[in-house]
């Protein structure tokens, strides 16, 4: 998915989630060679795509 094709216009957000969470996202980021960010909103898109 290409993320850029989503919105223009980057947000900053502010969230708090557990520290082990942290490191498994991390992990799972980098084995797509992704950022944090893009692999949480490629997540987020992911999940509201299947609540359809």
């Amino acid at each position: 998915m290409d993320l850029s094709k989503v919105s223009t216009k980057a947000v900053r957000v502010n969230i708090s989630l557990p520290e082990s969470l942290v490191a498994k996202i991390d992990s799972a980021a980098k084995a797509r060679h992704l950022s944090r960010s893009a692999f949480l909103a490629m997540a987020a898109q992911h999940e509201m795509n299947e609540s359809r």
